[in-house]
């Protein structure tokens, strides 16, 4: 199973709400993948040295985005380098 990591802040800010919408969209189109949410701090934002949110992770560990909210094609594009 493919997973990708979503980060957003507490309280979400607009960027992070439409992220959370997209996330819960994307998992519906795609059974196959697994989408962990982060709201708020937690120790996976050092994990990965972000320093803004939202952003999304890669599996593999890699920031694809940060500091802005992806649009739907970004977001599939991101599955596709990831095999789905």
């Amino acid at each position: 199973m493919v997973k990708i990591e979503v980060f957003t802040a507490e309280p979400p800010c607009p960027g992070c709400l439409k992220l959370l919408e997209l996330a819960d969209e994307i998992q519906k189109e795609y059974p196959d993948i697994e989408v962990i949410k982060h709201v708020g701090p937690s120790e996976a934002y050092e994990r990965y040295n972000l320093t803004v949110v939202p952003a999304v992770v890669a599996e593999e560990g890699l920031i694809k985005v940060m500091g802005v909210c992806p649009s739907k094609e970004t977001m599939i594009a991101i599955l596709k380098e990831m095999g789905v």
